[in-house]
């Protein structure tokens, strides 16, 4: 029998009152998965009926505070080769749904059971929290199923699932981190209680305390939530170094997170938790960030250098699958950082190349754009040129970043030349200004 042309998928979900993301959730799915299987657990909304209306095939199920159970039974209703189980806060962009079709395609060459996919946190605003990456799609296999009450991950009997890195092709939002659906998870309490049910049968589960402590963070009770990362860590198996995840290399970074916030950090405590994480997980890159944040936020600027580019080299060696979610979202500020270490370093040049990266991805980044006057402020006056070394600056902003016709741009340098005490770039920019437009400015 001839095989179909593209792999057939089942697409599953498991809902409660999610009329505000079901379309959505289910618009990407058509003319991609061959059925849309959304199971309810209790809606008192229009999701049932807005999922019925779209086509899908809904189940009821009695939700007995049990993610992993719920999803298990949506899997058991599917009846195609593979599987995608996005959240109803989660979906795939335009264009994406049909790549996925291709590589599940291909993978009919491999002896891939899942895919890695790369998922963007967003906020309220649509504004990017983190990046990370999961396994959203898989195979229909009996021994792939999903573990946990809460935070359920997907399992082969503890044996490692054969996945496909795609996470540079294919991405999946999640709008679930938005401050408004956290605040009601919250208020709900639901978390917490399936959590510390968790932890009573099973007191040893680092996993669960990891959860925890990041349940307490959402809530801002840090105490609670450093407890709780220490309890994750020295609970956490030998056999879990190297293996990169939220509830393992990111539970390390939660407890460095908060042991450098403490009012008074002890540096040696610090330290000695930076380095049991970064030999367990070598590849981790947002421990790095972190050092390197808090030496600046100290004026230790050599040090400050040393771990952001160890950081940045990780990011550029590893990438960022399943590891330095928060640098790569912060990559930006990450060579901003690395610009401002460099000139309190005496190293002109690397400031310059650092900043002009982050300047070409925005030119507006104020804090960057004066360290960069700076650096050339300084360079020009070592180099004994004074209104001839303003020309030149200004001559680079306008060529690299900047359009000098445009008032806002010329306001911008001009207020920065001022506020970094370099008189000659200010005149230089005072002179490009028509009588008009410095009325204008005085106005």
């Amino acid at each position: 029998m001839k095989k179909p042309k593209w792999a057939r998928i089942s697409q599953c979900m498991i809902v409660k009152n999610e009329e505000k993301n079901i379309e959505r959730a289910l618009s990407w799915g058509k003319g991609v998965a061959s059925e849309q299987i959304v199971v309810d657990t209790g809606s008192s909304d229009r999701t049932v009926e807005l999922a019925e209306k779209m086509g899908a095939t809904v189940y009821h199920y009695q939700w007995n505070d049990d993610f992993s159970a719920a999803k298990n039974f949506a899997i058991s209703k599917a009846k195609y080769e593979w599987i995608a189980f996005l959240d109803a806060d989660e979906y795939f962009p335009e264009g994406d749904g049909k790549k996925l079709l291709q590589i599940l395609d291909m993978l009919r060459e491999y002896d891939a059971q899942a895919v890695v996919t790369g998922l963007v946190n967003l906020d309220d605003d649509g504004s990017i929290i983190s990046v990370d990456s999961h396994i959203r799609i898989f195979k229909n296999l009996p021994e792939l199923r999903y573990k946990n009450r809460i935070h359920e991950f997907l399992s082969k009997n503890g044996k490692k699932i054969p996945a496909w890195d795609a996470v540079k092709e294919l991405t999946i939002f999640h709008t679930g981190y938005g401050k408004s659906i956290v605040k009601e998870k919250q208020d709900e309490g639901r978390n917490f209680r399936m959590i510390r049910a968790e932890l009573a049968e099973h007191p040893d589960n680092y996993e669960m305390w990891a959860y925890l402590g990041n349940e307490y963070t959402a809530s801002k009770e840090w105490d609670n939530a450093e407890d709780a990362y220490r309890k994750a860590v020295l609970h956490m198996p030998e056999e879990m170094k190297g293996n990169y995840s939220v509830t393992t290399s990111e539970t390390h970074f939660r407890l460095l997170e908060r042991i450098a916030s403490h009012e008074v950090v002890n540096k040696a405590e610090l330290l000695q938790a930076y380095q049991k994480a970064a030999e367990g997980w070598p590849e981790e890159g947002d421990y790095d960030y972190l050092m390197s944040r808090f030496y600046m936020g100290n004026h230790c600027y050599q040090e400050g250098e040393k771990f952001i580019r160890l950081g940045l080299e990780k990011l550029e060696k590893y990438g960022s699958t399943f590891k330095s979610g928060t640098l790569s979202a912060r990559i930006t500020e990450a060579y901003e950082m690395l610009a401002i270490c460099c000139y309190h370093n005496g190293k002109p040049q690397e400031c310059v190349q650092a900043a002009t990266a982050v300047l070409k991805e925005n030119p507006y980044m104020a804090n960057t754009v004066m360290i960069l006057v700076s650096a050339f402020r300084d360079d020009m006056r070592k180099a004994g040129k004074g209104w001839d070394g303003a020309v030149q600056v200004a001559s680079f902003l306008e060529r690299s970043f900047y359009h000098f016709d445009s008032i806002k741009d010329k306001a911008l340098i001009l207020k920065v030349a001022e506020t970094v005490d370099y008189p000659e770039l200010a005149q230089v920019m005072r002179e490009l200004f028509s009588p008009q437009e410095l009325q204008q400015l005085k106005g």
